[in-house]
């Protein structure tokens, strides 16, 4: 299930940048933690509770809770850009942690006081390239392999190429050493690992991603079908939300029969999913499923929503 507020723009810098040890919890925090940076700023806290819950991780565990604190020594790696401006200077080039400070309080051990780096942050800003990433996928992720490879994916989807139809981007073994905090020095090794993650990423999105080893140029080639460019509307489903609910307030989006009985969905004026029948009502997550799934149809020209 999806919720609007876990979708982030995350800055290629850390899409393709180099954590070490590669651990699939510390991708999930680099998300987690630029969520909160996109909707507090450089400096927030977070209780670890709703930390954990926004990892999709037990809240009474103990284990947990240690596994936070280690990762987030690992986020304390630093990543390097170049030419950006800062408070009137001009920076050709940086070195710094992702994740400048993070401590808690005698008084209250349960939240966590996280400082990220705002020299790096500035600069992030104006290295605007983004890819859009929703949290309530990446977390289902279990492998590290899949992670990985399903953000290069969101990164590159729709690179051009000569063939309209579809789309690759390669790697050398090195590359994804590096990507995936490995030392391979064989391709098997590393095409066990990779079609793993291949077989996750089809289990939890459906999509299908394939792998060669080209011999002659010493890389590995990932394939897949490029989308359909979609209408502006449809690019993400916090667009089409914003959408539908300024052109299409109590207007019929779906209609369907449930039950021997007939549902329609529809915006209520103020921005509220109901059914015009009133034989539901929806909890929060039902309406963000009942969202998700209208966006699916839209997404397949199954909605008349064009103005």
């Amino acid at each position: 299930m999806m919720s609007v507020s876990f979708l982030i723009k995350k800055n290629n810098a850390l899409t393709d940048g180099n954590i070490p040890d590669r651990k699939v919890l510390a991708n999930k925090l680099v998300n987690v933690l630029y969520k909160n940076y996109e909707e507090k700023g450089v400096e927030f806290t977070v209780t670890i509770p709703d930390l954990l819950r926004s990892l999709n991780l037990a809240v009474d565990s103990g284990n947990n809770r240690q596994k936070i604190k280690e990762t987030i020594k690992l986020l304390q790696y630093p990543i390097e850009l170049r030419n950006f401006n800062y408070k009137g200077d001009k920076i050709s080039w940086i070195s710094a942690p992702f994740l400048s400070r993070a401590s808690m309080k005698v008084e209250n051990s349960t939240i966590i006081h996280f400082k990220l780096d705002d020299m790096l942050i500035e600069a992030l800003k104006q290295k605007e390239q983004y890819t859009i990433i929703d949290l309530n996928i990446s977390n289902k992720f279990k492998t590290k392999y899949g992670i990985v490879i399903w953000e290069m994916y969101l990164r590159y989807k729709n690179q051009k190429r000569d063939d309209e139809q579809w789309t690759y981007q390669s790697f050398t073994l090195d590359e994804l050493n590096r990507k995936f905090a490995t030392k391979h020095k064989y391709t098997s090794k590393m095409l066990e690992g990779i079609n793993r993650g291949l077989k996750e990423i089809k289990k939890i999105t459906d999509k299908d991603i394939t792998v060669h080893y080209i011999k002659q140029e010493k890389k590995f080639y990932f394939y897949w079908q490029r989308e359909v460019k979609l209408s502006n509307h449809l690019k993400d489903l916090r667009t089409f939300i914003n959408y539908i609910r300024k052109n299409f307030i109590k207007k019929l989006l779906y209609e369907f029969i449930k039950d021997d009985k007939p549902v329609c969905y529809c915006v209520s004026e103020k921005g509220k999913i109901y059914d015009k029948y009133q034989y539901e009502d929806f909890t929060k997550d039902e309406a963000m499923a009942i969202w998700q799934m209208l966006y699916e149809k839209a997404k397949r020209g199954e909605l008349e929503i064009s103005k």
